[in-house]
């Protein structure tokens, strides 16, 4: 079959007819797979056809299209409409396109049998300008010709008689030059579409005009030259582009640029007219690392993370974070973030959306709104960690924040802030899934380069670019890393299971936590304690170890084994929270593995016997102490001066300061006071622990099988309207004259009267407010104060039209079989369904604001 220039359009309500012939599950995928489609539900058929050729919609379904689907589709636009499977195939090289067409099925982008296969019009549109490498067709390329020239080109390819009529042409009026140049232009795009002529054509030229005709068959068509606007005749031309020029060969179609035409390319190509076609994505190379070391280096970066999470929102939870009046983390709280987590700032920005994606912090409602951690951290904190992780990865992955473009600045030079709604992106999600996609695509043990991602993801998708579509690769690779995903830059396990399971899935959480459990260390609860007042986890300690070491020891240094260091201040806080000297010998015996050294029992009796002597309460405040000369001491020392104090008895001091200030002002002086309530007892103090109810996230990857639901209940109303549609044609056609005869408000009011009295079926000529006419069959039920209520089948509900707005009514029963009726409330089981308006009631029924 050889290729046409036009496009031959199928029979009209022919793609509607098609859809219609679809199974549901076939429609539900096809809402899946294009979900604009489906918002708002189209009425019936004839509305889904017409959405379907809306460019919009079709070019959101190309960008999803990897490079060799779209080469198919760039082959339809050049073979004429419709195909049958077997053309389009040998057109493609033999390759196989089974998959491909049943994907393109699929999407609605293609539709018809495999003996008729047609692509929606707009597609043409969208791609039919060079596809393929090829030129455009000849006609369009001859049309920047002039008169002169075309007769001149008519005589070298043959069309003698055609020369005498450009020639003569001189000086002629607009209309006749007019319809000259188009006869000679579709004389001259006759000879070039057959491949004999072109032959011989091409046999008159030299092996090196020959060669440049060649390499712009290959793709592209279009060249740069400054002989583009000669046209000499066939014996005075000298170079190949003069050759090709005077033969047609090539066009001279703008000052600088000659152009291939479509007919003489596809002749030069040969037995493969649609030229290299790429069926296979590129493979994804990089530098070698060993594979053995990839899963640990991974378990050690989620570890990691999951450490940096608690630590960052223990904090927030006793310090909250007040945001920027804009919104989003400031530049200061966001470096004492980073600080904090011992992580450079870009990572730490990465932890921080990832914990307010996975739920864990969010803004506190109201007017004084701080950043603090939800009481889901609070369960969080209490799985093991393999589930931990797996929250936070999940997160992640349906999270539409671009958090590489945190400290960054936009178009207008305002920088981008943590947890603002400014790195919001909705498409980040699925962009980033592509990306993940293309990494884990490299084999074992390579380490794939950003060049090699981007040639991967180009093939995958050829037609998304832009600013955002370059940062989420960077950005991607980066946070791959943190998570674990990858690991010294390899595609880990972990990784391996996100690149074949859907984001959208409910158990995701709990699949990737599955994975990651064998790959970290079994929590341990024992401590290598040292005489340097250091303790060793030789392992993750299981949280409530976790929970009370972190109380009296300080984190020295994390990684596979996490280094604690006990000191006095630390000790002291484990007695401010309530302990006793005999709790933390008691606790740090049992974990201990091979005792307690001396130098740290000594540590903790020395702060437990200095622990509370001294005692502060309310005077202002007062400090007392039953040792005199300890008591002088303080009152004495020269860093205590600037506490104010004023002995007024040999055990009582008191002072201006608040109890907190004199209580911090005398533990920086090397002192150990409590504080006192009014009572005598010690108060110990607690810190203050901040949460805010955590908000019901949306998953925003994919469908959902809820989702599905929805579909499955879209298509069931695209089925009844459109019965509805057709049914209300049919009455047309058999109402005839009878309906053009009720159109007087009178007789309506009548006729309408007497369907309410007999339960009769009509058909009714109704206008919405937005002035937009449609037909629907109604059983009418009352008639009150200017309305009417009837049961609309289309929406299968009742509805109340307003008397005004009816232009014309028609009577079914005895003339026409339409849909039943509506069924009747028998048993006390059945619920009448709430009445409602035609016109206010978009959702009921949206043909009312559906477009005709």
């Amino acid at each position: 079959m050889s290729p046409s220039t036009g496009r031959v359009s199928g029979p009209p309500g022919a793609l509607a007819a098609w859809l219609r012939e679809l199974p549901d599950e076939a429609l539900v995928w096809l809402f899946r797979l294009r979900p604009d489609l489906a918002t708002p539900p189209p009425p019936d058929f004839d509305i889904l056809a017409a959405r379907l050729e809306i460019r919009g919609s079709v070019s959101r379904a190309l960008e999803r299209m990897d490079t060799f689907t779209l080469e198919v589709v760039e082959a339809l636009t050049v073979l004429p409409s419709p195909v049958s499977f077997r053309a389009l195939t040998e057109f493609c090289g033999g390759l196989d396109l089974r998959e491909t067409i049943d994907s393109l099925r699929e999407r609605a982008v293609v539709w018809g049998p495999d003996e008729a296969i047609r692509l929606v019009g707009v597609a043409v549109d969208l791609l039919g300008g060079r596809p393929l490498g090829l030129g455009h067709p000849a006609r369009r390329c001859l049309a920047a010709y002039r008169l002169p020239q075309l007769a001149r080109l008519a005589g070298a390819v043959g069309l003698p008689e055609a020369v005498s009529a450009g020639a003569n042409g001189r000086n002629l009026g607009q209309s006749v030059e007019q319809s000259r140049r188009d006869a000679l232009i579709e004389m001259i795009s006759a000879v070039l579409a057959d491949p004999a002529r072109v032959s011989a054509l091409l046999d008159q030229c030299s092996p090196r005009a020959r060669h440049v005709a060649e390499r712009l068959a290959g793709g592209p068509a279009l060249g740069a030259t400054n002989d583009a606007e000669r046209l000499l005749d066939v014996g005075a031309a000298r170079t190949p582009v003069e050759e090709l020029l005077a033969r047609g060969l090539i066009v001279g179609v703008e000052p600088g640029t000659v152009e291939l035409p479509r007919e003489v390319g596809l002749l030069l190509r040969g037995d493969r007219p649609a030229g290299e076609l790429h069926p296979a994505p590129p493979e994804v190379g990089g530098r070698a690392v060993s594979a053995d070391s990839v899963d640990p280096s991974a378990a050690l970066a989620a570890d990691a993370l999951v450490r940096a999470v608690t630590t960052l929102l223990t904090a927030w939870g006793s310090t909250p974070v007040t945001p920027l009046r804009s919104g989003g983390l400031s530049v200061r709280d966001l470096r004492n973030s980073a600080r904090l987590m011992d992580l450079p700032e870009p990572h730490a920005a990465v932890v921080i959306e990832t914990a307010a994606a996975a739920g864990l912090v969010d803004a506190t409602p109201g007017t004084d709104v701080q950043f603090v951690p939800t009481n889901t951290y609070d369960r969080w904190c209490t799985e093991p960690v393999a589930m931990r992780w797996a929250i936070l990865a999940d997160g992640w992955l349906r999270s539409p924040s671009a958090s590489w473009l945190v400290g960054g600045r936009d178009d207008r030079g305002r920088q981008y802030a943590a947890m603002s709604f400014d790195t919001r992106r909705p498409g980040v999600a699925e962009l980033r899934a592509e990306v993940l996609r293309a990494v884990l695509a490299a084999p074992d043990g390579i380490a794939p380069t950003p060049e090699a991602v981007r040639a991967r993801l180009g093939w995958h998708s050829p037609r998304r670019t832009g600013a955002l579509f370059d940062g989420v690769v960077d950005g991607t690779l980066v946070e791959a890393e943190l998570f674990g995903f990858t690991g010294r830059g390899a595609p880990s396990t972990l990784g391996r299971l996100v690149a074949t399971r859907d984001a959208s899935q409910d158990d995701l959480s709990h699949l990737l936590a599955d994975a990651m459990a064998p790959l970290l260390p079994e929590p341990v609860e024992e401590l290598l304690i040292q005489a340097d007042l250091t303790a060793v986890a030789p392992g993750p300690l299981v949280p409530r170890v976790a929970a009370e070491l972190a109380r009296m020891a300080d984190i020295e240094s994390a990684g596979a084994a996490t280094v604690y260091r006990f000191t006095e201040s630390s000790l002291r806080r484990a007695l401010d929270a309530g302990s006793s000297a005999e709790d933390l010998h008691f606790l740090l015996g049992q974990l201990a593995r091979g005792g307690v050294p001396q130098t740290l029992t000594y540590l903790i009796d020395d702060t437990a016997r200095r622990h509370g002597r001294l005692r502060s309460g309310p005077a202002a405040s007062y400090l007392r102490c039953d040792d005199t000369a300890l008591l002088t001491e303080v009152v004495a020392s020269r860093h205590t001066q600037a506490l104010a104090m004023r002995r007024v008895a040999p055990t009582i001091v008191i002072s201006a300061l608040p109890v907190a200030e004199l209580l911090d002002g005398l533990r920086a002086a090397g002192f150990a006071p409590v504080a006192e309530g009014p009572d005598g007892r010690i108060v110990l103090p607690r810190p203050e622990i901040h949460r805010t109810p955590a908000r019901i996230r949306v998953a925003t990857a994919g469908p959902t099988g809820n989702r599905g639901n929805q579909l499955r209940d879209v298509v069931r109303l695209v089925r009844r309207g459109d019965e509805s549609a057709r049914a209300a044609q049919a009455a047309r056609e058999l109402a005839g004259e009878e309906l053009a005869s009720v159109r007087s408000a009178p007789l309506i009011l009548v006729t309408l009267q007497g369907a309410v009295r007999d339960g009769r079926r009509v058909l009714l000529g109704y206008v919405d407010q937005q002035g937009t006419p449609s037909d629907r069959i109604v059983r009418p039920s009352s008639l009150d104060g200017g309305w009417l209520t009837a049961w609309d089948e289309r929406s299968a509900a009742p509805r109340r039209f307003a008397l005004h707005r009816i232009t014309r009514v028609a009577d079914l029963d005895g003339s026409f079989e339409g849909p039943p009726r509506p069924p009747a409330p028998e048993t006390g089981d059945w619920v009448v369904p709430p009445v409602a308006d035609a016109d206010a009631d978009a959702d009921a029924d949206p043909a009312d604001d559906e477009p005709a």
